[in-house]
């Protein structure tokens, strides 16, 4: 009965995040970092106040401002981190994040950025030239209690991953006592090639950008080799960031201070126009075995919803629904069409005809990426297999002992492997959700 209870606690927590306006979250890794902020926030406070040293508020803000111009000063000179070059998929010399979580290609989150080393390695990227403003994240287990242990050194043989994401800055601030608030949002699966630096301030690597095995071989089937199928998927992948994240500022951020918070998923930019000149999308085979896992996954995100629906509220029809930046991804024309009772396609219907606006604070519009000139269904597919995983996390935990990580995920090559995977987990959630219906 216990097991009963949480999860249905936990899938009624779940209904708050499966809506049309996605609601803010701020995740459990975190909270070790608020922890430690507040220690020494009032370290800070207790050791330094305006009475003890004769300074008011309006001096000390001057007296911050010109610390801040000092900073950029020092760090203003900085190497710049440059996405690859063209005809190559390499990034050089790229700041390694390297903490307890990972994050998949499609997720934001807000950073609050306190440890010594990395608030140094972050003012050199916002210091910098760069622009967008790159830094790679990757999963060292411990974090930075890790960093310079021997067992998790970025080589092959070692207890480390090689496998991370790259993530863009979208906004920050730094706050008087030093740290960093940011917004950050991941873009692409990257594999460390080369190591600058292992160890403490922070580690250095060149990676290689890793798109998925199915949108290279679809670039080969175009005449291309392997090495060029791979570059053009890069290209393909780097055109689209623009549209695939929308940047968001703080200011569109809840809350204040320590409790910023952001949807997890990245909104699409409805205003983003393709560059005639870019790499443009492969030609795609609609019968490839992606697009038949694909429909399968809709298949059964569609029956989740129903079931939690009678689970939440059975009178409501509307009462649980998946993400907009999830059902941004259902295909206008699947190789199959949808049964009649399938309601996800109604939802997506509603947000395009009532040009609904979504997002919890920021508002944006609906995007169907079908309607995007130029957006290849494997990328569609791709973004898919990844964004999908936020609707398991949280059942999935309380009932499986054994359940895929989010490395796991990050580490698969194939789309359809990402797809299939997901496909199961949702099997399972709702072969969970409907026992607890039958027990009710």
């Amino acid at each position: 009965m216990l097991l009963l209870k949480l999860l249905t606690l936990s899938i009624v927590a779940l209904t708050t995040v499966v809506a049309f306006a996605p609601a803010p979250s701020i995740l459990c890794r975190r909270i070790f970092h608020n922890r430690a902020t507040q220690f020494t926030k009032r370290t800070l406070l207790q050791s330094s106040s305006p009475d003890q040293n004769n300074e008011s508020p309006q001096e000390r803000a001057a007296r911050m401002d010109l610390v801040r111009q000092l900073q950029k000063s020092f760090y203003q000179n900085e190497d710049v981190i440059l996405p690859p070059s063209q005809g190559s998929t390499i990034i050089q010399d790229l700041p390694l994040w390297r903490v307890q979580w990972t994050e998949l290609p499609g997720f934001q989150n807000v950073l609050n950025v306190h440890v010594p080393q990395y608030t140094n390695m972050f003012q050199k990227i916002l210091y910098s030239d760069s622009n967008p403003k790159y830094f790679g994240q990757v999963y060292l287990p411990g974090g930075s209690d890790n960093l310079d242990n021997p067992e998790y050194r970025l080589e092959e043989g070692t207890k480390s991953t090689l496998i991370g994401v790259l993530m863009q800055i979208a906004d920050y601030k730094q706050l008087e006592d030093g740290r960093f608030v940011m917004i950050v949002q991941s873009l692409e699966r990257f594999r460390i090639i080369d190591v600058q630096r292992h160890h403490s301030p922070y580690a250095i690597a060149t990676v290689e950008i890793l798109p998925d095995t199915e949108l290279m071989e679809a670039f080969e089937d175009d005449d291309c080799d392997e090495i060029e199928a791979h570059v053009k998927a890069v290209e393909e992948a780097f055109r689209l960031h623009p549209y695939e994240a929308r940047i968001l500022t703080l200011e569109e951020s809840t809350g204040d201070g320590d409790a910023l918070s952001v949807s997890e998923l990245s909104n699409y930019d409805a205003t983003y126009k393709p560059n005639a000149q870019a790499t443009m999308s492969p030609t795609i085979d609609m019968d490839d075995l992606v697009f038949d896992f694909e429909r399968k996954v809709w298949l059964r995100l569609d029956t989740m919803i129903k079931l939690l629906q009678k689970l939440v509220d059975p009178k409501n029809e509307e009462a649980v629904q998946v993400p907009s930046q999830i059902l941004g991804l259902l295909p206008l024309e699947p190789n199959e069409p949808w049964p009649e009772d399938f309601a996800l396609e109604k939802f997506a219907i509603k947000l395009e005809i009532e040009n609904i606006l979504v997002g919890t604070f920021s508002k944006s519009p609906f995007v169907r990426v079908d309607n995007m000139e130029g957006y290849s269904p494997l990328r569609r597919a791709q973004r898919l297999s990844h964004v999908v995983w936020i609707l398991s996390d949280t059942v999935m935990a309380l009932v499986d002992e054994d359940t895929m990580t989010r490395q796991d995920i990050l580490e698969m090559e194939s789309t359809e492997e990402r797809l299939e995977a997901a496909m199961k987990k949702l099997d399972l959630i709702c072969k969970i959700i409907s026992e607890l219906l039958n027990k009710q």
